[in-house]
């Protein structure tokens, strides 16, 4: 408890930047919003007239932005990736900054196990995920229900904020598992953002070519359609199962690799 305690008074600064950015983010993306429904079908029209492949490549070929569910459809990715950036970097870090920081020493002359120690820093881990998926959905259903004028989509909202839960806790459990191999706070954060942004490329790229199909039981951002998930049929049973895999086999890897470290 000493150590969960320790970790979340040293992750409360950065958690609180990442907090404001969410909101801030947040509150311009929605004062986008009010520009599009101003322009009404212009701003449809606008978009049709851009090159197919964008529109396929961010999901805009279908939606109408002039709408709240379809312009959060395609907000929802952004979230995904920003979200998922934090998860990934705190996975790359939370474990592996003690030997960048020169306190592996003092934390296993304390009369725990190394097991303990690593259950309770990804404790913490997941504690910070878990806020900082609230502050994203508490900021989302206020500026949502401010901005709407049609039906409430709040269930909508609180499902996406369940998948945006799951690619977090992929991304998180993926960051773990990199610093359990390299070792380095440093590299496994660079190799990380890399990872996560590499898959979600790869989903813009499934999106233009038919031919990439295969991508999407590779990458974590194809594995829910925001629109489905809005209408509150979009948890298909295959993804949830690969994200299990992925979340408790980057898990076993992190304790695996740590218990045969000499210093953490």
């Amino acid at each position: 408890m000493n150590i969960v305690l320790r970790e979340l008074r040293s992750y409360r600064k950065a958690l609180i930047i990442w907090s404001v950015c969410i909101i801030i983010f947040t509150a311009m993306a929605f004062a986008k919003y009010a520009g599009f429904a101003a322009m009404g079908s212009e701003a449809n029209e606008l978009l049709e007239s851009l090159p197919d492949f964008m529109k396929n490549a961010f999901g805009l070929s279908s939606l109408n932005l002039t709408e709240i569910k379809g312009y959060y459809s395609v907000l929802f990715m952004y979230y995904a990736l920003i979200t998922g950036i934090h998860a990934v970097m705190l996975g790359a870090t939370i474990i592996s900054k003690e030997a960048r920081d020169k306190t592996a020493d003092f934390l296993m002359v304390k009369p725990i196990t190394r097991s303990s120690m690593i259950t309770s820093k990804i404790i913490v881990g997941f504690i910070d995920v878990l806020i900082i998926n609230i502050v994203t959905g508490l900021t989302t259903i206020i500026f949502v229900n401010i901005n709407n004028n049609g039906e409430s989509i709040t269930g909508g909202l609180i499902n996406g904020m369940v998948v945006l839960l799951i690619i977090q806790c992929i991304f998180f459990s993926l960051g773990l598992a990199i610093s359990s191999f390299t070792g380095k706070a440093k590299k496994a954060t660079t190799i990380s953002t890399g990872i996560i942004l590499i898959m979600y490329f790869l989903d813009v790229f499934r999106n233009i070519s038919d031919k990439l199909d295969f991508v999407k039981y590779i990458t974590p951002f194809s594995y829910f359609d925001t629109i489905k998930v809005l209408n509150g049929n979009g948890f298909e049973a295959l993804y949830i199962v690969l994200s299990i895999i992925i979340i408790v086999v980057s898990i076993v890897l992190t304790y695996t690799n740590y218990q045969r470290k000499d210093i953490l």
